[in-house]
């Protein structure tokens, strides 16, 4: 066995007895003035406190998690800084009457509108009133060309002759002028009279007169159609068009919060959208059956911050006690748990200040990062204050136990720390940014929580035990009876346990066409992580389901003309719903070529009648023959919308020739006097549109051009999806829909899009980076000295010469394949080299790699998705993993520096591993509690990763190290070695030899032990 042993006693003197010194000179000099290092410490934290209090910031939107140098972000970056934040808060009005939806909607908005201080913007109906005397420029050049021409037909009406107007001279009119074009189509010429326009006023006139004959207080006046005039400048009341469902029975108030009312905290525009609900709360009226919520994307973000603020908050107390409870339980008292929390709780005062300084803010993913330092910092104390107990019991005086326990286990602790806080680093390396900032953030606590250990927890421990008789101490917990099956029957339990393990990891796996996919599915719906019940994710679902939608897209224009083909374009899309813009609110033609004919049609109307204007009485025989005049030109037009038409005018004649002939007269009397009324009532709306000043945004209302036109003159377009956009597959199709029509086009549904993959990427690019620099950080720990540089430095330059040489040529290598490259040139290197070194390197990453494998197979079992919350467990369950590797490799490695043959996990390493698993998955755990799913997600996930972890490293990575180093150990020889260390007087059953040998290995240790504490009090 001296063989053997020979190679890695070399190993460790090349590396580990430095950085066991170094530790052990730090304790030395921080438990010789324990009071002045814990009064520096108190400065410290108590400046770390005050700086936090003073410069924290807290990020409360969803794009403050995307890395501005993302180029779909900068897109929306350029966009908000032309039309600010195009998201709004928006209350939702649901009654089952229309009425008393529009009526709510007038009521809540001018309550609104008297809260400057909170609300801007309020928008939710469209007054086209202020536009009203500028109508006509509305019209293209041939429509107001042919209302000229009509206009001129009638007059007549200026020098006395009513009759022009009359129901015979019209019906003739529009019959002559089918004629004609029946004539010219005939002989093969154009017409200057457009058929389809006949049509459309004989239609009107037909349906005035069935109307009116059906029922007097039914009458619909034939001119605007007559006129060719758009209806909505006839009416004699403004048309407000109001922002509902198409049923009528939902509303939908858009407001935007006052610049100055942000909070700067997690809870965003908190004072805005609170007043909301409580005017959405006084109107809503259950007994009319009116209900009034409030959401939109604002909303959703500050509901989700304040639920994710509260359960963290409530996760960190809970995984602080329960962490509490398990070191009182582990370590059989109160004091050492009681240190150990105070150190804990001093690293996380110097966490908050280490992020304000790096970061200088929080946001929804880097907030999680005080219960990871719970679950993940503890575990450092846990390790010291079980290695420092076990010195004691051992005989050890105080200070020498806690500089032994620096030197021993304190390299585990570096090791775990430097790797755990490289994983969290390595996420900097990827684009999305809250996943950076967690990694900065997360990485630097779990190095402070390292330092908290060895300056904080030796000066602790040394002023609470200074007169402790060690016989009173607590041992430290150990699970031996746990180890029995690893040690008597490794294979077997190294197979069982391999078995699970794969058993597990087959669950996630699906095969499609001979090929193994994930059976492990990502849901990227965020309204799924957000809490049950709450009310603006439910209003999101409730109108998504009604087949409206809240997100949208936005596409950027140069001028109206351009807005307004973008429209066509994208409606033209099957994914697309609607698209909301203003340039169609604007004319489409240049004012120039109109201003000369809306002149001319003010000049005409100017000179028409003001009083209704007063004919004989019509000859029902002679309109009747007009009309079967009209009826015979219709039948002559070979078009479905003329013999439409026909059939509705031969119906009507019909009727009209059943009726007695005063009846007749009666009612073409009545008519008429209407119908004049009504040319009266068109001329004077005529003439409230005829004002020829040129129409631009500043004519339309505050409410719109301040969403849809920027003050540089850009133009919005609002690109609303056709399916709910919530699911990858609808978000996916859409993003690439619109993409297909405008490249640059950027909102909310492209920010989800980009984001979820991003972070996705994110996460997964992060573990594998981690992964490679751990593994370098294992081979650095664990090679021998003169086989670093040579396992180390060559594939650097062999690496770099290859990746400068495809630069040169053009090619850009993936990061990815060159880091992967390096890491398999030097395990190749370090193989032939230091293979056995390298195997305890590869051992080390055992608990990580198949634990992942368990973690993965329970989640396939359970049916759980991944998220963009739980994605964290990644780089988590390699740090913890890997954690739990470092210490079982270090025992294993120190047990043979000592001389021991078959590996036995010693007890304090086995209950620190269970003790730290078990307060990482409390405080973990405590996620669980919280209402919010993502948070609930991330909870349970990390348990499920740190059970795997924890069986790996107590039943398969021990099982696999007793067979390495000999096979299992006999129960026998196992019993009479625990009789001769209790002094038993027994025959333990030993031939002379193996007496012999077992009492010098005994004596040897004993010796080695006091000699190493004469040499340290010498040196002290």
């Amino acid at each position: 066995m001296a063989g053997h042993h020979s190679g890695t006693d070399r190993s460790h003197r090349g590396g580990q007895p430095v950085l066991g010194e170094a530790l052990r000179s730090v304790t030395r000099t921080v438990v010789a003035a324990p009071k002045i290092t814990l009064l520096l410490a108190l400065l410290v934290t108590g400046s770390c406190v005050a700086v936090t209090a003073c410069y924290m910031r807290f990020k409360t939107e969803r794009a403050d998690l995307i890395s501005p140098a993302a180029d779909f972000h900068e897109r929306w970056i350029e966009f908000t800084r032309s039309f600010g934040d195009a998201d709004d808060l928006v209350l939702v009005v649901s009654a089952d009457e229309p009425r008393v939806v529009k009526r709510t909607l007038q009521q809540i908005g001018d309550r609104l509108r008297r809260e400057p201080e909170l609300f801007a913007d309020v928008l939710y109906k469209i007054e086209p009133r202020a536009l009203r005397r500028k109508g006509l420029q509305y019209l293209t050049p041939t429509q107001l060309q042919r209302t000229l021409r009509r206009l001129e037909e009638l007059r007549p009406l200026r020098q006395g002759r009513p009759d022009v107007a009359g129901i015979g001279q019209t019906t003739y009119r529009v019959a002559g002028e089918l004629n004609r074009a029946t004539r010219y189509a005939a002989a093969g010429e154009t017409s200057p009279v457009t058929p389809s326009a006949q049509i459309r006023q004989a239609e009107a006139l037909t349906d005035s007169l069935s109307r009116f004959m059906s029922d007097a207080g039914d009458f619909r006046s034939p001119w605007p159609e007559l006129l060719d005039v758009d209806d909505r400048l006839v009416e004699d009341a403004a048309r407000v068009h109001y922002f509902t469902n198409d049923r009528g029975t939902t509303g939908f108030i858009r407001v935007r919060p006052a610049a100055d009312v942000a909070t700067g905290g997690f809870d965003g525009h908190a004072a805005a959208i609170d007043r909301l609900r409580e005017i959405a709360g006084e109107t809503s009226d259950p007994a009319l059956g009116v209900s009034v919520g409030v959401t939109g994307i604002p909303v959703l973000e500050s509901d989700e911050m304040r639920r994710s603020q509260t359960d963290m908050l409530r996760a960190g107390l809970y995984s602080f006690a329960g962490v509490g409870v398990l070191l009182l339980l582990g370590f059989k008292g109160l004091k050492h748990p009681v240190l150990a929390l105070v150190m804990l709780a001093i690293a996380l005062a110097w966490s908050f200040g280490f992020t304000t300084f790096s970061v200088g803010h929080l946001n929804i993913l880097s907030v999680s990062f005080a219960v990871i330092l719970i679950g993940l910092g503890i575990d450092f104390a846990i390790h010291y204050t079980s290695r420092y107990l076990e010195y004691r019991k051992e005989g050890y005086d105080l200070e020498e136990a806690l500089g032994e326990a620096s030197a021993g286990v304190g390299t585990g602790i570096v090791t775990a720390a430097v790797t755990t806080a490289l994983a969290f680093f390595c996420a900097t390396f990827t684009q999305f940014l809250g996943v950076a900032e967690l990694g900065i953030i997360a990485g630097g606590g779990i190095l402070l929580c390292a330092l908290a250990t060895f300056v904080i927890l030796p000066p602790l421990i040394a002023i609470a035990d200074a007169n402790t008789d060690p016989e009173k101490l607590p041992g430290p917990g150990g699970l031996s009876w746990f180890n029995v099956g690893a040690q008597r029957f490794p294979t077997v339990m190294a197979a069982l346990s391999l078995g699970v393990v794969l058993g597990l990891g087959y669950q996630a796996v699906d095969w499609r066409d001979e090929l193994p996919v994930s059976a492990i599915g990502y849901d990227y719906n965020l309204l799924n992580l957000q809490a049950e019940g709450v009310e603006s994710v439910e209003l999101q679902k409730r109108i998504a389901e009604d087949g409206g939608s809240l997100l949208f897209a936005v596409s950027v224009a140069d001028t109206p003309s351009e807005a307004r083909a973008l429209k066509r374009r994208f409606e033209a899309l099957p994914t697309v719903g609607r698209v909301e813009e203003l340039a169609s609110r604007l004319p489409s033609h240049p004012p120039q070529q109109t201003r000369n004919l809306v002149d001319a049609i003010k000049a005409e109307v100017g000179r028409m009648p003001r009083d209704t204007p007063r004919t004989g009485a019509p000859n029902p025989r002679v309109v009747g023959k007009q009309l079967e005049t009209l009826l015979t030109s219709l039948r002559y037009q070979r078009s479905p919308e003329a013999a439409a038409v026909a059939e509705k005018l031969d119906g009507l004649l019909d009727r009209f020739g059943r009726l007695p002939l005063q009846t007749q007269a009666r009612f073409l009397s009545e008519w008429q006097r209407r119908s004049n009324a009504a040319l009266v009532t068109q001329f004077a709306a005529l003439g409230t549109a005829t004002d020829p000043t040129p129409i631009t945004a500043a004519d339309l209302p505050r409410e719109l051009t301040a969403r849809y036109v920027s003050p540089d003159g850009k133009w919005l377009l609002q690109v609303f999806p056709k399916e709910e956009v919530w699911d990858i597959g609808p978000l996916t199709r859409f993003v690439e829909d619109v993409r297909s029509v405008d490249p640059e086009i950027t909102g909310t549904p492209l920010q989800n899009y980009e984001a979820s993959r991003q972070i996705m990427l994110s996460y997964e690019k992060a573990a594998l980076y981690a992964l490679v620099i751990i593994s370098l950080v294992l081979l650095v720990d664990f090679l021998a000295d003169e086989h670093k540089l040579l396992t180390l430095g060559p594939p650097l330059i062999v690496v770099a010469f290859t990746t400068m040489t495809l630069l040169t040529k053009g090619i850009e290598p993936n990061p990815t394949y060159v880091v992967l490259g390096y890491l398999a040139l030097v395990i190749s290197i370090a193989a032939i080299l230091d293979f056995e070194n390298l195997r305890d390197a590869v051992l080390t990453l055992l608990p990580p790699l198949l634990g992942g494998v368990m973690m993965f197979g329970l989640l396939a079992v359970w049916g759980i998705d991944l998220n963009p919350a739980n994605l964290i467990v990644l780089p988590l369950v390699l740090g913890i993993g890997v954690d739990d590797g470092v210490h079982v490799i270090h025992d294993f490695r120190m047990q043979r520096r000592a001389g021991k043959g078959v590996y036995a996990m010693s007890k304090s390493t086995s209950g620190a591993i269970m003790l730290t698993s078990l307060t990482s998955m409390v405080g973990f755990g405590s996620l669980m509690l919280a209402a919010h799913r993502g948070l609930y997600s991330v909870g349970f996930v990390l348990v499920l990763g740190i059970a795997s972890c924890l069986f790996v490293s107590l039943v398969t990575l021990p099982a696999v190290l007793t067979l390495i180093t000999g096979g299992p150990v006999k129960r026998e020889r196992v019993g009479r070695r625990k009789k001769k260390r209790r002094g038993g007087d027994e025959d333990d059953g030993m031939s002379d030899e193996e007496r012999a040998e077992y009492e010098e290995l005994e004596r040897l240790e004993q010796e080695e032990r006091r000699q190493s504490r004469r040499e340290r009090r010498r040196a002290a």
